[in-house]
């Protein structure tokens, strides 16, 4: 019997580990690709992530970074709206990347709600990564708009 409560928590604890090393290599994938673009002059698209780098560089306290999370939730919202009102027009349908970071996206709120009493430095660090979900989000949308009316 405790082996295979064991067993069940070592499983659960390396698919956690599986699960957020997978969603931080696709951010970070994300970021290399964008890098490559402005490298090679196409930086047409705005850059989301320098918009809430300058918010979260702005938040000093906790009623700070609640406004922050507040306006990311509000932005997340906007963008499954329009992602979902694009699927009239024969768009892609959502990749495993985008489902995979709206799960994280969630787990991170869950973090960011245990760790916020903790101090404003460990709940800006989920936080700085959910603003980086919403921006990945926001790129795929745009992308899935301009192949669908392309």
């Amino acid at each position: 019997m405790i082996t295979s409560i064991v067993i069940i928590i070592l499983s659960l604890a390396l698919f956690l580990y599986w699960f957020r090393y997978s969603c931080l290599l696709i951010l970070e994938s994300r970021l290399n690709e964008e890098e490559a673009q402005i490298r090679v002059g196409n930086d047409s698209q705005e850059n989301i992530d320098a918009h809430w780098d300058q918010q979260l560089a702005q938040a000093s306290s906790l009623s700070d970074l609640q406004q922050v999370r507040h306006a990311l939730n509000q932005d997340l919202r906007l963008i499954q709206d329009l992602a979902q009102r694009q699927d009239g027009e024969q768009t892609a349908a959502p990749s495993l990347e985008s489902r995979l970071l709206v799960i994280d996206y969630h787990l991170l709120q869950i973090s960011v709600a245990f760790t916020q009493f903790l101090g404003v430095p460990k709940a800006l660090s989920a936080v700085r990564e959910m603003s980086r979900i919403v921006g990945y989000l926001a790129a795929e949308s745009g992308v899935n708009l301009v192949a669908a009316r392309g």
